[in-house]
């Protein structure tokens, strides 16, 4: 199984380690001993992101440490995106610009589940182009009966 998780499931569940997004972090072996058997997907667009956001909320050493955690603790399928074709789609509009290199990050790296907190972004990936499963964490954890470590 290959999973890709929006910058938000990072974010919030660095942030709040009794969240669903934490949860489904730790289920992909975030924090833990071992790591899980399942890929996540990450881009550095991915990266870019999770930097910018985890910078303005706190500080760099935060971003540092989020992004750290990300390349020691999980299983990762790393992606390049196609410039031309994030170009393409950011013309046509098909989706939300700011969200471009993140769905080409899940869609290059043949993700089979979306996982983000941003409701409105899942349902118009969903219903747009239907390639992944799109999920909130708590439907991630619905889906999968993950139960809390």
């Amino acid at each position: 199984m290959r999973i890709f998780f929006d910058t938000n499931v990072y974010i919030v569940g660095a942030a709040y380690p009794d969240s669903p997004e934490a949860e489904t972090l730790r289920w992909v072996g975030w924090g833990q001993k071992k790591r899980s058997t399942v890929d996540v997907v990450v881009s550095q667009e991915l990266f870019d992101q999770i930097s910018r956001v985890a910078r303005r909320l706190k500080n760099k050493d935060w971003s540092g440490e989020i992004i750290g955690r990300v390349w020691h603790d999980l299983r990762l399928v790393y992606v390049l995106i196609d410039e031309q074709e994030r170009s393409r789609l950011e013309t046509s509009k098909t989706i939300p610009r700011e969200d471009v290199g993140i769905y080409l990050t899940a869609r290059e790296g043949a993700a089979d589940i979306f996982v983000s907190s941003n409701h409105e972004l899942i349902q118009m990936l969903a219903k747009k182009t239907g390639e992944f499963e799109c999920l909130t964490p708590e439907g991630f954890i619905d889906k999968l009966h993950l139960t809390d470590f």
